[in-house]
């Protein structure tokens, strides 16, 4: 967009650049080739937003929620494919879903622990149904003194599946319908992050061997169920970062993306994320200017989750001058910024930033206000816009 001429309706406010969000959605499609896509909700938590990737993604085939609660409201909002993609002990929610089951739709549910799946299984057997169970194969890679992946599943080897497996057994109602490998060290770790210049030869060098051994791993533990008595109809794996590798991987039959159609800030530190355009952010008015070439906006206080470090930060897209002030960073409800060289913006004028990441933006607002060709066009209403909160 062209940030130097746009009004914004409102701001503090988050915008969504719907010609961005068009070239973004082509680019996915391009990549993931001929590979089934599964949408990660979590990284675009708008219902108007899954729907219009939907319609434009020859290859949808469903959603990757992130709580069972999440999966109630998508069911109920009419998408019917669902993969929750994080353990749940919710048994209510877990419950509500059935009724849209036993009307066709499709509910699988992560596991990685006996207590977990014993959970389902009690739910199953309460209700005389079968759920419809999912591994989660831990995909990160160890290394003498280094962990290089995330620490969420217990599930590392074909004997730790068989080991849980055996503990179940005599499960009548739950089984074994997908198994996921998610190889979030190669599909959202950044190479070259801000102020750790001197980490991106170490971090493309653990991804290459990362890759070898996610693609060694993966399939034999999948050949193992296939051929044990536990068919899988999913075999999910990737993410916005790994698109090319993943669907180049014979055994994986989806892929799930999110994050690419905002495009956050943390993304494009990434190597293969480049060709992706900004689609999503959030714009501050200038209510102050205490300095000569420092302004301070309302608000700002939307810092990502992870690991505290300057690539949780927001980014300032426009002006390209401004820079954060290190004591103060972005603040709860002012933010002050400095300019290098002239200062270009005033009081009644304002700044464009992008989020770190993609969805946590629209936990702050409860629309996003559409763009289309540098003009206002409409909003879509965020799941806080209507009155959903999943944690």
């Amino acid at each position: 967009m062209d940030f130097a001429n746009i009004t914004p309706p409102s701001a503090p406010s988050a915008w969504l650049d719907l010609d961005a969000l068009d070239a973004n959605i082509k680019r996915v499609n391009q990549m993931i080739g001929d590979t089934q896509l599964r949408v990660a909700t979590k990284s675009v938590r708008c219902i108007d937003v899954l729907k219009y990737v939907r319609e434009h993604s020859p290859n949808f085939l469903g959603l990757m929620s992130y709580s069972a609660r999440e999966s109630v409201y998508l069911l109920e909002q009419g998408f019917d494919n669902i993969l929750c993609a994080y353990p749940t002990l919710d048994k209510e929610a877990i419950a509500q879903t059935l009724s849209f089951v036993n009307q066709g739709a499709v509910m699988v549910w992560m596991v990685d622990n006996f207590e977990q799946w014993q959970l389902l299984e009690d739910v199953g057997r309460e209700h005389n149904t079968v759920l419809d169970v999912c591994l989660d194969i831990n995909m990160s890679m160890t290394l003498p003194k280094i962990y290089f992946g995330t620490k969420r599943s217990r599930l590392f080897t074909i004997a730790d599946v068989k080991k849980l497996l055996k503990t179940t057994k005599k499960f009548k109602h739950s089984k074994v319908t997908a198994m996921m490998g998610y190889e979030g060290q190669i599909a959202g770790l950044p190479e070259h992050l801000p102020d750790k210049a001197m980490l991106a030869p170490a971090i493309r060098g653990l991804k290459s061997l990362s890759k070898k051994q996610v693609s060694s791993r993966r399939p034999k533990i999948a050949d193992w169920l296939n051929s044990n008595g536990y068919p899988l109809s999913i075999v999910n794996g990737g993410g916005s970062g790994s698109m090319l590798f993943t669907c180049a991987q014979p055994e994986v039959t989806e892929i799930t993306v999110g994050s690419a159609y905002y495009y956050p800030a943390l993304f494009s530190y990434m190597d293969s994320m480049q060709d992706f355009s900004p689609a999503a952010g959030f714009v501050l008015p200038v209510t102050r200017h205490p300095e000569p070439k420092v302004i301070t906006c309302h608000g700002g206080g939307f810092i990502a989750s992870g690991a505290l470090g300057t690539d949780k930060a927001p980014l300032i897209v426009y002006p390209e001058n401004l820079s954060i002030l290190n004591d103060e960073g972005f603040g709860e409800v002012q933010t002050p910024m400095q300019a290098k060289g002239k200062l270009t913006v005033g009081i009644g004028d304002y700044v464009w930033c992008q989020h770190s990441k993609a969805g946590e933006l629209c936990e702050h607002f409860n629309e996003l206000i559409t763009y289309r060709r540098n003009k206002a066009c409409g909003t879509m209403q965020t799941y806080r816009g209507a009155g959903q909160c999943f944690h």
